[in-house]
């Protein structure tokens, strides 16, 4: 089966290809995430400088039942993980984080929701920029930015089933181990 792989684009350019190692976006504590970023330098008016990815949870409580001191700011956002690379010269990079098990798990109710997401920033050089300016596009001093964010699900592992001996079961007694 092949993976699946996004691109992301500022207008009709296509800035870089992320390929998911992991094609599902379901996960459970402890799992690996990450992937490859695929950079298109020279191919638009873009060029990327520098990513930050972040792992992270957002909280978002209804606002019928928030209190009202908290009406202003319904979601509140926890960053798990973070990772930032310059990659001006770089044509690939990937990263791999690990799903922290003391993290909740997705899920949504009526009033209450937490959602874990991959939030990815993109630093670039400036639309209609002359690049034969610089010498090197990290010199370049203002930088716009993007973001793009791919929502992941993340479950607790299913429940291991436990070996119990119940006190009357007999299968378990050493002397029935040869009578059974």
């Amino acid at each position: 089966m092949r993976g699946r792989a996004y691109n992301i684009q500022i207008d009709d350019q296509v800035l870089l290809r992320f390929s998911p190692k992991n094609s599902d976006s379901t996960y459970y504590f402890g799992d690996m995430i990450g992937g490859v970023l695929t950079f298109f330098h020279g191919t638009g008016t873009w060029r990327c400088l520098e990513v930050s990815i972040t792992l992270e949870t957002s909280q978002t409580i209804n606002p019928r039942v928030i209190h009202p001191s908290r009406r202003v700011s319904p979601t509140i956002t926890k960053v798990h993980i973070e990772y930032h690379e310059v990659v001006a010269d770089l044509h690939q990079t990937s990263f791999l984080f690990s799903i922290p098990i003391d993290g909740p798990m997705s899920f949504s109710t009526s009033k209450v929701s937490i959602q874990w997401s991959l939030r990815f920033e993109f630093f670039t050089t400036p639309e209609g920029m002359d690049s034969s300016r610089y010498e090197h596009p990290l010199l370049v001093e203002k930088r716009e930015k993007g973001d793009w964010v791919l929502p992941i699900t993340v479950y607790a592992p299913p429940m291991r089933r436990r070996a119990t001996h119940r006190r009357n079961d007999k299968s378990a007694l050493v002397g029935n181990l040869f009578n059974s």
